[in-house]
C-alpha cells in the first residue's frame, strides 16, 4: 500500500510536470468551469492521451518490480489500460477518482486479513485483483467514459453520464466496504432474503457493521468526486450515495438467490451487475430531480 501512496505523489507531480510545457492547451483540471474535465475538441483528446500514456507508463513500470500486492501483474496490465482510458476521456479528475477507489478499496480489503483468511473467506490470491476483478469492478465505469466522447456536445448527456461514472465506482466501494468490514468486524450476519443467521462470507449475507461501512465508503467516495468537480452540486453527493446503497442491496440478493445455482454468474460479473444498477438508478434519480 506504501508503494501506491508512492504512485499517488508521481501521478500528482507528473500531472503538473507534464503540463509545465508549452503546450497550446493547459490541463483540464486547471482550467475554467466544474464541466470542463470533458476535453472540447479532438485535439484535447489527443493531449490527454499522451498525458494519460506517460503517467501510466511511469506507474506501471514503478509498480510492476515493487512489492505491491494490490494488483497481479495481468491486473496490473489491465489497471493500466483502464487509467489511460479514464484520463483520456474523462481527464485527471475522473483517472484521480478510479485511481482513489482502488486505494480505498485495497486498505479496505487488508482489514483483519488474517482472521478472514484462517475463516477461507479471505479474497483469492490474499486481496490481489487480477483483470477480471479490473472490469467487473471499473468495466461500467469506462463505458461511461467512452459514451462521454459519443456526446460530448450535449451538456444534460454528459451530466448524467458524468454521475453514472462516480455511481458505479461508489457502488464498487461501498461494496468492498460492505463485504470486507462485515467479515472482520460483522457480529451477527444474516441472509438477506430469509433473515435467518448464517456464516461470515455466505454470499447473499449481510450484517450492521458491514452495512454502515458501505454507507461511509460511499459517502467517502461521493465527497471526493464532489471536490474534484465530477459532480457539481452536493446533492448528487446524496444521490450516489442512495444509489450505490440501492445497488448493494440488489446485489445481495442476487447472491442469494441466483449466485451459487447459475454457473456462469460469476462473483466478476455480479460486481459489474452491481455497478450498473448504481450506475442507472444515478441516472434516474438524478433525471427525475434536474430534467
Amino acid at each position: 500500500m506504501l508503494n501506491f501512496l508512492k504512485l499517488f505523489l508521481v501521478i500528482l507531480i507528473g500531472q503538473n510536470l507534464v503540463y509545465s510545457f508549452n503546450f497550446p492547451l493547459k490541463s483540464i483540471i486547471k482550467s475554467t468551469n466544474k464541466l470542463n474535465m470533458i476535453p472540447q475538441d479532438n485535439i484535447q483528446y489527443f493531449y490527454n492521451f499522451q498525458d494519460s500514456l506517460l503517467i501510466n507508463g511511469i506507474g506501471y513500470s514503478y509498480l510492476k518490480d515493487s512489492s505491491q500486492k494490490s494488483l497481479t501483474n495481468q491486473g496490473l496490465i489491465h489497471s493500466s489500460l483502464l487509467g489511460i482510458g479514464l484520463w483520456t476521456f474523462l481527464g485527471f479528475q475522473g483517472y484521480l477518482l478510479c485511481v482513489s477507489y482502488l486505494i480505498l478499496g485495497s486498505i479496505v480489503t487488508k482489514i483483519g486479513i488474517d482472521e478472514k483468511e484462517k475463516l477461507g473467506i479471505a479474497e483469492k490470491r490474499e486481496g490481489r485483483r487480477g483483470p477480471e476483478n479490473v472490469w467487473g469492478s471499473a468495466g461500467v465505469a469506462m463505458i461511461c467514459a467512452m459514451l462521454t466522447f459519443i456526446y460530448r456536445e450535449n451538456p444534460e448527456v454528459l451530466n448524467l453520464l458524468k454521475i453514472g461514472y462516480v455511481s458505479s465506482l461508489v457502488t464498487k466501494l461501498s461494496d468492498t466496504f460492505q463485504s470486507e468490514i462485515g467479515k472482520a468486524y460483522g457480529k451477527t450476519t444474516i441472509l438477506i432474503t430469509t433473515l435467518e443467521t448464517v456464516p461470515k462470507g455466505t454470499e447473499g449475507a449481510i450484517s450492521l457493521e458491514g452495512y454502515c461501512a458501505g454507507i461511509i465508503g460511499s459517502i467517502i467516495l461521493s465527497v471526493i468526486a464532489y471536490f474534484l468537480n465530477i459532480i457539481s452540486d452536493p446533492t448528487d453527493i446524496g444521490i450516489c450515495t442512495i444509489s450505490s446503497i440501492l445497488a448493494t442491496t440488489s446485489e445481495s440478493f442476487i447472491g442469494a438467490t441466483s449466485q451459487n445455482k447459475i454457473n456462469w454468474l460469476s462473483n466478476e460479473l455480479v460486481n459489474f451487475i452491481n455497478t450498473f444498477i448504481g450506475c442507472i438508478l444515478a441516472i434516474s434519480i438524478y433525471s427525475i430531480l434536474n430534467y
